[in-house]
């Protein structure tokens, strides 16, 4: 085929996802590779900004030699989504930005001079049993509040650690919460050892001794755990609408309220995730529950693991995505609105810093989607 006449999107989506999944052909690998290599050119030629990282490009082209020899493993998750680069509505933050030559160039991402929105961080209250609330982005290395049998701190790398003495018994019986607003992030080591990874407008909820029976905690919005292993006390997560059972595992949890479903993801080990009807599924590693909020159906699947948990990471990526899923992480993790009414029913696939500003996140999405964006007072407009 002539690559300056295109490919059909569709077939050109398909030969991606067998480049990625290793099922490509030898001749289909070689077009895909000098389709890409066009498009780059074609983009240069319309002035647009291609980022040079000579060693991505370097490792990109190596697998796909690799490939052509009859290596058949799969695309690290750095690289894989180079292969979907150069599809309308795709973008590669990690890799290149390619744009057919018959592209429309797009104006720069509208915004004031004062909304030069910047990414989230690592914020978050921790609220104590007694009602005195600490915000950690203000508190210094050390400790945060000892008492009989316990010590809260903080490490210099920002993580708050309940840590056991050896003073006596935890006399504290009370819950502590630790808040994550829009914009913020933060990570704690929970009194059992088990450690916690909380996304941005999360919470979570958790006595300062656990119980002999078992170690119950409450969560609001999204977190990665990895649970310290007891075989006498099951771990046990509580959200609106469902509990997930572990003994010592790693998993995520996405139950934001405004999602349409509560995902659960295993990574290592196993989970039972019980939903508040009384239905309940068993998973294995690389599986996702997914509990319908309006009709209550609870379903599993295979998933991407690394896709799961890239937001701990440091990595949005969207795999063919809606712009409105799309949008919905962009608004809690910079903190701003979305024009619900302006938003086309598009999907992007691709991978993006969390650290990129908004402004440059939306300058990816209009380079490779054909669309506007606008920011005005913190809303996000489609155009």
């Amino acid at each position: 085929m002539d690559i300056s006449t295109g490919m059909d999107q569709e077939k050109l989506r398909q030969l991606s996802a067998k480049i990625s999944d290793g099922t490509a052909s030898d001749e289909e690998i070689a077009w895909y590779h000098r389709y890409c290599l066009a498009a780059e050119q074609a983009a240069k030629a319309s002035g647009a900004n291609i980022p040079d990282d000579e060693d991505t490009r370097a490792e990109m082209y190596r697998q796909i030699r690799g490939r052509i020899k009859g290596k058949k493993e799969r695309l690290p998750l750095k690289y894989r989504y180079a292969a979907a680069a150069a599809l309308t509505g795709a973008l590669a933050a990690t890799a290149f930005l390619y744009r057919p030559a018959t592209h429309k160039s797009q104006p720069a991402v509208v915004a004031a001079a004062s909304q030069n929105i910047p990414a989230g961080g690592n914020k978050a209250v921790l609220t104590l049993a007694n009602g005195k609330e600490i915000m950690l982005s203000d508190a210094g290395a050390g400790d945060i509040v000892k008492q009989a049998g316990l010590r809260i701190y903080k490490t210099s790398a920002g993580e708050i650690v309940y840590e056991a003495t050896a003073t006596g018994n935890v006399s504290d019986t009370g819950i502590n919460r630790i808040t994550t607003p829009r914009g913020g992030q933060y990570s704690v080591v929970l009194p059992d050892g088990s450690k916690v990874w909380l996304n941005a407008a999360s919470s979570l909820s958790y006595p300062v001794n656990f119980s002999a029976r078992e170690r119950r905690v409450m969560l609001q919005g999204e977190a990665y755990f990895e649970i310290a292993r007891n075989a006498g006390r099951a771990f046990k997560v509580v959200t609106a609408t469902q509990t997930v059972e572990v003994l010592g595992t790693h998993f995520n949890v996405d139950a934001y309220s405004d999602n349409a479903m509560v995902r659960t993801t295993l990574l290592e080990g196993s989970v039972k995730v019980v939903t508040a009807p009384g239905t309940q599924l068993m998973l294995k590693p690389g599986e996702q529950a997914r509990f319908n909020n309006q009709t209550g159906a609870l379903q599993k699947s295979n998933v991407s693991e690394e896709d799961v948990i890239a937001w701990k990471n440091g990595y949005f990526i969207f795999n063919d995505t809606w712009l409105t899923d799309v949008l919905l992480q962009l608004s809690r993790w910079y903190d701003v609105q979305v024009d619900q009414a302006t938003i086309p029913r598009i999907r992007y696939s691709g991978s993006i810093p969390r650290q990129k500003t908004l402004q440059e996140v939306l300058a990816m999405l209009e380079f490779t989607g054909n669309r506007h964006f606008e920011i005005v007072n913190r809303t996000i407009k489609v155009k």
